[in-house]
C-alpha cells in the first residue's frame, strides 16, 4: 500500500498527528502533537484518540473542496445513482462523476480518494487495537469500548472500499474476485488484494467480535459508535451479502437496542427540520457528526453542496434535484414529498439562485451564511427499511409488511398495504428506501449490491448534462480503479480491468 506519510487524524481536539510510515511512527512530539507513547500510554488517552477519527469524518482531504470526510463521501456515492439529479452544469463540482468519468480515472481526486481517507482511517484504528491489550486495565468496560469502536472503524472502512473497488458480492458465487488489501496491522507496508470472499469474512469478524465488546459498553455521545451502531453495520453488511434472513435479525437486534436508548422514527414535524439540526431536533440519528457551530468548514461541507439555501455557486448555480421518475411514485399523502419542490416555483433566499423543477428541500442549511450542520451516518429509517427488506426477499411476507407499515405510517399517515407478493412488497420497500435516503449516499452501492442497471433514462436526468443515462448491470464501469499512487507505491497491488 501507499505509504501515507502524514496521517492526520483530529485527536485531543483536534491536534494529534498520526504520521510516519512502518517502524517510525510517531517518533516525536511537538507541541501540537503526541507521540504514539503517550497516546497508547492509558486506556484513557486511546479514547482520545478514538475520539480524534470520530472527529476526522468531518474535514477537508486532498485540500479539495468537494473532499470534505464521510458526508463527502456520500454525495459521491449518490451522484452515481439514478436518483440525484443535476440539473445544469452552472458548477462543475461532481459533474465528472456524475458522468461516470471520475471514478474510472486512476488519476483523478475522486478515484484517490475514498482510498486515501478509509485506509487512514483503518490505520489509526489497527494502532489503537495494537496497543489497547498492552496498557493498564484501568476500566475493563473502556477497554471494551475502545476496542470494540476500533474494530469497528476498521471493517466498517474496508466494508465501503470493498464495495466500491471490487466487483459486488455475488451470494451465489465463490466470490473469488478481488477485493481490497484487509489490513489488521498498523503498517503501510506492500500488500495484495483479498478475495472478495475474504475481505466479507474479515469485516464479519470484526463486527462479531465488536458486538460482544460493545455489549459491556455504553457510548458517551451520538458521535460514537455503540451496540446498536454495531448491529446496524452487521445488517448492512448482510443485506449486501444477500444473506436476508440473517439481515433481517441484526436489523431487528439494531432496532430494539435502539428504541430502548431513546431513538424514534421523526415525527411530520421532526421530518421537515431540514436534518442540519438532528441531534437536537429528532432522536432517529443512532450514529451522526456533531459539527459545531465554531468549527470552521467553509465550503467543504456537506449542506453546502446539498441544502437549497446556503449561499455557495454549487447551490445558488446547482441546486440538487430528485429523479422525477422516483418523485412521481411519491403518494400525495406522504409527507415527505414536501422534500423536494416539483414546480420550481418555491421561494429561494435571493434572486441569484436558480430555480428548478423537483429542486431539494430535504437539506437545510441553518441559514444562508452557516453550513455548519449535525450529519447522520445511520438513521433509525434505515434499520426498519433494511429489516422490511430482507424479510420481503427472504419470503416472510407478512413480517415484513407488519415492519413496513411500522415505519411507513410515520411517514404517510393514510398508508395502505398493497402488495400481495414479495416481489411487489421488495420493491415497494426499494422505492420508500430511495426516497427516505435519497442524498445520504446509499444509492449507487443499492444499484451494485442487487446487480441493477443504472437507468436515466425518461426522466429530468438531461442527457447533455449527465452524459451517462445507462449502464448494464455488472460491467466494469461499476469497479473504481485503484488508485495510480497506489500502484506505484505497490508492487503487489493490481488494477481492475
Amino acid at each position: 500500500m501507499k505509504k501515507i506519510k502524514n496521517i492526520a487524524i483530529a485527536l485531543m481536539a483536534s491536534t494529534v498527528l498520526l504520521s510516519g510510515c512502518s517502524e517510525d511512527y510517531m517518533e516525536t512530539s511537538p507541541t501540537d502533537q503526541v507521540s504514539e507513547t503517550i497516546v497508547s500510554g492509558s486506556l484513557d488517552n486511546l479514547y482520545i484518540a478514538l475520539n480524534g477519527i470520530h472527529r476526522s469524518l468531518v474535514r477537508q482531504y486532498l485540500s479539495s473542496q468537494s473532499c470534505g470526510g464521510e458526508p463527502s463521501m456520500n454525495i459521491y456515492r449518490d451522484v452515481l445513482g439514478d436518483d440525484l439529479v443535476h440539473p445544469s452544469t452552472g458548477n462543475s463540482w461532481f459533474l465528472s462523476d456524475l458522468r461516470w468519468v471520475s471514478h474510472r480515472n486512476p488519476n483523478a481526486t475522486s478515484t484517490k480518494y475514498p482510498f486515501y481517507i478509509y485506509y487512514q482511517f483503518i490505520l489509526n484504528a489497527n494502532l489503537i487495537l495494537q496497543n489497547v491489550d498492552k496498557v493498564q486495565l484501568t476500566d475493563q468496560k473502556l477497554h471494551d469500548g475502545v476496542k470494540g469502536e476500533a474494530l469497528c472503524f476498521r471493517a466498517w472502512s474496508h466494508f465501503n472500499l470493498v464495495q466500491l473497488y471490487a466487483k459486488r458480492y455475488d451470494p451465489a458465487g465463490s466470490n473469488s474476485q478481488l477485493g481490497v488489501p484487509y489490513r489488521k496491522e498498523a503498517n503501510t507496508d506492500g500488500m495484495a488484494r483479498n478475495t472478495v470472499e475474504e475481505c466479507y469474512q474479515f469485516i464479519n469478524e470484526d463486527l462479531d467480535e465488536a458486538i460482544e465488546l460493545l455489549k459491556n459498553y455504553t457510548a458517551k455521545a451520538t458521535t460514537h459508535f455503540s451496540l446498536k451502531v454495531a448491529y446496524g453495520l452487521k445488517a448492512r453488511v448482510l443485506l449486501t451479502m444477500g444473506n436476508y434472513p440473517e439481515a433481517a435479525k441484526f436489523a431487528d437486534l439494531s432496532i430494539k437496542t435502539a428504541e430502548a436508548d431513546g431513538n424514534k422514527l421523526m415525527n411530520s414535524t421532526e421530518l421537515m427540520s431540514g436534518f442540519a439540526t438532528i441531534l437536537t431536533d429528532t432522536d432517529e440519528a443512532m450514529w451522526a457528526a456533531n459539527t459545531l457551530d465554531d468549527q470552521t468548514i467553509y465550503f467543504y461541507s456537506f449542506y453546502a453542496y446539498m441544502s437549497w439555501n446556503f449561499n455557495a455557486s454549487a447551490i445558488r448555480a446547482v441546486p440538487r434535484c430528485i429523479n422525477s421518475v422516483l418523485y412521481n411514485k411519491i403518494s400525495n399523502t406522504d409527507i415527505r414529498k414536501k422534500w423536494w419542490d416539483p414546480t420550481g416555483t418555491a421561494a429561494v433566499p435571493a434572486t441569484t439562485y436558480k430555480k428548478y423543477k423537483y429542486q431539494n428541500r430535504k437539506f437545510t442549511a441553518k441559514t444562508t451564511s452557516n453550513a455548519v450542520g449535525d450529519y447522520a451516518y445511520m438513521r433509525l429509517a434505515e434499520m426498519y427499511l433494511i429489516k422490511a427488506e430482507a424479510l420481503a426477499r427472504s419470503g416472510q411476507v407478512e413480517e415484513a409488511q407488519n415492519t413496513f407499515t411500522k415505519f411507513a405510517i410515520t411517514r404517510d399517515p393514510s398508508y395502505v398495504a398493497t402488495s400481495t407478493t414479495k416481489e411487489q412488497l421488495a420493491e415497494e420497500i426499494m422505492i420508500h428506501r430511495r426516497v427516505e435516503l435519497w442524498g445520504e449516499g446509499f444509492r449507487f452501492t443499492d444499484l451494485k449490491r442487487l446487480n441493477l442497471p443504472l437507468d436515466r433514462t425518461g426522466s429530468n436526468h438531461e442527457a447533455a448534462i449527465a452524459i451517462k443515462l445507462s449502464e448494464p448491470a455488472g460491467s466494469k464501469e461499476w469497479q473504481y480503479m485503484i488508485p495510480q499512487d497506489e500502484l506505484n507505491a505497490n508492487p503487489l497491488m493490481t488494477q481492475n480491468e
